[in-house]
C-alpha cells in the first residue's frame, strides 16, 4: 500500500526591496543570506555538492532569490539562527548600491520556527543640488541634463533638483535656462551614493 506524505513548506525570512528614494518596488533584485547557523551552512554544503558546477550559476537557491514585479521575495524553510542578506541589482551597472539586513529566527517549544519581515531599500545613484543666479537667487525652472543620457530635471521653485538612478563615473551636467548662459560641469558621481552639486548661472547678454 502506498501512503502519500504531504510536505509542509512554510516561509521564513520575506520582505520586499524598493528604492531608497522614490520608495518604488525593484523587480529583479538579488537577494542572498551571506551568512547563517551552522545547521543553514551544512544543508547548503550538500546541496551545493548535489548540484555540482552548475551551483554557481543558480539563480534560484536556498540562500539566493530575486524579487517579483511588485519587489517580494522570500525564503523558505529556514532553520532557528541569526542571518545576514545582501541585496543587489546588476542588471542595473552603477546605477544602485546594495543594502544590507540582519535577520534573527527562535525555534519555539513546538520546534516551530519564528518569521522574519525584512524591508531592502537601494540606494540610487543620485546627485542633488541647487541652481542660483550670481546673486544667490534660485533660478527656477532651469533645466539639468546630462551630457550624452536622456536624465533631465527640472528645478523647482527654489532652484532644488535632484537626478537619481544614474550610471556612477566622472559625468557631465548641462544647466540652462532662460535668460542665462549654459553652464557644464563635470561631477565625479559615485555609486549608491547621494552627491551634492550646486550650480550658478551668469545672464546672458542681451540682444541688440
Amino acid at each position: 500500500m502506498t501512503i502519500a506524505v504531504t510536505v509542509r513548506h512554510r516561509v521564513a525570512i520575506y520582505g520586499n526591496v524598493s528604492d531608497a528614494v522614490t520608495g518604488r518596488p525593484i523587480e529583479g533584485a538579488r537577494v542572498e543570506i551571506t551568512q547563517g547557523p551552522q545547521g543553514f551552512s551544512e544543508r547548503l554544503a550538500l546541496q551545493a555538492r548535489a548540484a555540482g558546477k552548475d551551483w554557481p550559476a543558480l539563480q534560484e537557491r536556498p540562500d539566493r532569490t530575486r524579487t517579483a514585479a511588485d519587489g517580494h521575495f522570500h525564503f523558505m524553510d529556514l532553520p532557528a539562527g541569526n542571518y545576514s542578506l545582501a541585496a543587489t541589482l546588476a542588471a542595473a551597472g552603477s546605477r544602485y548600491g546594495s543594502a544590507q539586513a540582519q535577520a534573527t529566527l527562535t525555534e519555539d517549544a513546538r520546534k516551530t520556527v519564528s518569521r522574519a519581515q525584512l524591508e531592502l531599500k537601494l540606494p540610487p545613484t543620485t546627485v542633488r543640488g541647487t541652481i542660483k543666479d550670481g546673486q544667490g537667487n534660485p533660478v527656477r525652472f532651469a533645466e539639468v541634463g546630462l551630457r550624452g543620457g536622456p536624465e533631465r530635471a527640472v528645478a523647482d521653485g527654489v532652484g532644488f533638483f535632484v537626478l537619481s538612478g544614474l550610471e556612477a563615473g566622472k559625468r557631465t551636467f548641462v544647466v540652462s535656462a532662460r535668460g542665462f548662459k549654459d553652464l557644464s560641469r563635470t561631477v565625479d558621481v559615485a555609486p549608491g551614493v547621494t552627491s551634492t552639486a550646486d550650480f550658478n548661472l551668469q545672464p546672458s547678454p542681451p540682444v541688440v
